[in-house]
Parts: structure tokens; sequence; C-alpha cells
């Protein structure tokens, strides 16, 4: 579920905990969006998986004197 962020007020705030209790009911959002939201986030977290690796592998010890 992607909530639009609005002015941060402490209307929104209640609203916000409205919604987490299950008081109030957000609108039904396209689940493309979500699955695309989702597909991104995971691709990011891959490359950014994958970029540490190759940093780490290619640094080489070198003896203390």
């Amino acid at each position: 579920m992607i909530i639009r962020l609005g002015r941060l007020t402490p209307g929104y705030f209640r609203l916000l905990q409205r919604q987490v209790a299950g008081e109030v009911q957000t609108q039904p959002q396209d689940r493309a969006v979500n699955q695309i939201a989702m597909m991104l986030a995971i691709m990011g977290l891959s490359l950014s998986y994958y970029s540490a690796k190759q940093m780490t592998e290619n640094v080489q010890a070198q003896p203390a004197p």
C-alpha cells in the first residue's frame, strides 16, 4: 500500500494513526503500482549488495610493518 504524504500536521498524523489501526480505509490502489515499486526496491537492494561485494573483493590486505 502506497500512502501519499501530505502536510505534516497533527491532523495528518492522526489520520495516519487511524489508517494503521484500521479505522479508516485507504482508497484501493492499482496492483501494478505496488508490484513495480517492489521490483524497483529489490533491484536497488541487489545493486547495492553487488556494489558492496565488488568493493570488498578488490581490497587486498597489506602486511603490518
